[in-house]
């Protein structure tokens, strides 16, 4: 979150909404890789399938909200 937070004053003067959205989509992804691995065979059916599906709720949420936030320089 610190980083996001850099990133964003980093931007100043430029979108940062957008900076936020591609930030949360890229650790909500890796989030939700992470919440189905099993430990290496040791805890084998100890998946956390929930936590996944909500990282991916997230992460399409926040790739949403990237896409609607970019700044069109052109128009």
């Amino acid at each position: 979150m610190v980083i996001c937070m850099y990133i964003m004053n980093k931007t100043k003067g430029q979108n940062t909404m957008n900076t936020f959205f591609s930030i949360t989509a890229i650790l909500s992804a890796i989030l939700a890789v992470g919440s189905i691995e099993d430990c290496g065979g040791h805890c084998l059916g100890q998946e956390n399938w929930t936590m996944f599906f909500i990282m991916v709720a997230i992460m399409i949420g926040s790739t949403i909200g990237t896409i609607l936030t970019l700044n069109n320089e052109d128009q």
